[in-house]
């Protein structure tokens, strides 16, 4: 049904002006007029339809079909009620060009979540002046002393084919880039638009510097008839089977801001002639915008990358931490065990390990409760943590009831004291355990300290210290044991008692 009207148009037009024997005369424009409104409403059709993140672009493009239908309102107007001045003509000339300031931004907009507000700010600020410079630039070329030089006409003719074909080949561009299927149709339709209007405007213009012919309106019919087609019809299957590189996507979608400021240098350069300072003015900001674009987007990227960093150190603080009592688990233990190990063999300073575990536990947690047991668990962590000799000695939670402490650069007789001084830091605790026959908790160690025969295996001198844990616990509890080597007696519970 769309068609068939958009078909009846064009009839319409093409009749109309063989009828009134002129392009400019009201009734052909009118029907141009009619054939750039259907053209906004597919377009804005699509808008409608489209996801919350791509609703701009489709809303951008609308608006670009807009401002030549402003155009063609005013090319009406003047044809209504005349022109003397020729103001009404150098107006439409004017929001003629201003269409790209549109096409521009939904050109070379990266339409991302991530991408600083101030940015799009700064965007929405250069093209404003943009827009101002095209207005004074058409308006002093075409209503100003200027008007009757042919080589004005000419200086905004190769104006408007330089920003008209950069644009089609800026949305081609981010065609070939786009890795979403809804981007890659946008840019479909909206280069084509693009392109097919640029070539008839090529030829709209130079064929007007000799008086239009009557079938000449027809040419700026036929990007907007294209608009309508392609924007509404299915997209073709290429559009959905292609994909493109992450590579080469993140290249376009970079290179983009940059075509942007390099349109708006051309554009400066092409109208300094005739306003240099206003055009020395934004061709400036664009360039000073250029470079505050790329230093905030850089400021951003290392904010979100000191961000990934600590969530990265936090993640890796949880994975390697019990969540129970919040010291070193077994995976850490055995990194840390095997990495001092390295460490002793390299320098000569040989690491100890001890094994803890707390004594008649199952015991504890029978008779007080399994909340009791975990707050009992928290208490001894923390004691452990606390009593250890250097902060750099780790504190891990083995499993279950059991811990383990790497002492780091630690002979077998400065490991003996650092035992004895956990059990007496346990004793300190004075946590009731009625199931034990001291009636509180206490804990039995077992210590192994690492020697120039010990293989780097921390398997082998976790089962050195859990064999020695093992002794203590046979012979008593509430002591520590040293593996084959000891220095001193192992500890009873008497040397406890007066440590």
């Amino acid at each position: 049904m769309v068609v068939a009207l958009l078909i009846m148009l064009l009839t319409a037009h093409l009749a109309l002006g063989y009828w009134s024997g002129h392009a400019e005369a009201v009734p052909p424009q009118l029907a141009m007029l009619l054939v750039q409104g259907l053209a906004v409403w597919a377009v804005f059709t699509r808008y409608r339809r489209s996801p919350s993140l791509i609703r701009l672009p489709w809303l951008l493009l609308a608006v670009a079909v807009l401002m030549q239908m402003l155009w063609d309102s005013t090319n009406v107007l003047a044809a209504v009620v005349g022109d003397k001045g020729g103001y009404l003509a150098a107006l439409a000339t004017v929001l003629s060009g201003l269409y790209v300031v549109p096409c521009m931004f939904m050109s070379t907009r990266s339409f991302t979540q991530h991408e600083p507000r101030s940015v799009a700010i700064m965007d929405l600020v250069l093209l404003s002046m943009v827009a101002v410079l095209v207005y004074q630039v058409f308006t002093t070329l075409l209503s100003g002393p200027l008007a009757s030089d042919p080589g004005s006409i000419y200086v905004v003719l190769h104006m408007a084919d330089a920003i008209d074909f950069s644009l089609a080949a800026m949305a081609i561009l981010r065609l070939i880039g786009a890795r979403s299927f809804r981007w890659r149709f946008f840019f479909y339709v909206a280069g084509a638009y693009l392109l097919v209007n640029a070539t008839a405007a090529y030829f709209y213009n130079r064929i007007e510097l000799h008086g239009l012919p009557w079938w000449a309106g027809s040419l700026i019919d036929v990007p907007h008839a294209l608009l309508v087609v392609v924007a509404l019809r299915q997209p073709p299957r290429w559009l959905r089977s292609y994909h493109p590189s992450l590579g080469v996507s993140q290249t376009i979608a970079s290179f983009a801001p940059i075509m942007l400021a390099t349109m708006v240098v051309m554009l400066c350069i092409s109208a300094s002639r005739f306003n240099f300072v206003p055009s020395l003015l934004v061709g400036a900001m664009a360039v000073l915008f250029y470079g505050l674009r790329v230093a905030f987007i850089q400021s951003r990227q290392i904010d979100q990358q000191r961000a990934i960093d600590q969530s990265t150190w936090r993640l890796q603080q949880q994975v390697g931490r019990d969540p129970l009592t919040g010291i070193a688990n077994r995976a850490t233990l055995d990194q840390s065990l095997r990495e001092a190990m390295e460490e002793g063999r390299r320098t000569g300073h040989y690491c100890s390990l001890l094994m803890i575990d707390i004594d008649y536990f199952k015991q504890y947690n029978d008779s007080l409760g399994h909340i009791a047991g975990d707050a009992c668990l928290v208490q001894v962590a923390g004691a452990l943590s606390r009593s250890r000799v250097r902060a750099h000695d780790m504190v891990a939670r083995y499993g279950g009831e059991e811990f383990a402490i790497v002492l780091i650069d630690t002979s077998a007789e400065v490991a003996q004291e650092v035992a004895r001084r956990l059990i007496t830091a346990i004793e300190h605790l004075q946590i009731a355990h009625p199931a034990c026959p001291l009636g509180r908790l206490s804990i039995s160690i077992g210590l192994a300290t690492q020697t120039e025969q010990t293989p780097i295996d921390p398997v082998a001198m976790l089962a050195e210290a859990d064999h020695a844990l093992y002794r203590a616990k046979r012979n008593g509890r509430n002591r520590f044991e040293a593996a084959a080597g000891d220095i001193d007696p192992p500890m009873t519970l008497g040397d406890a008692s007066k440590a």
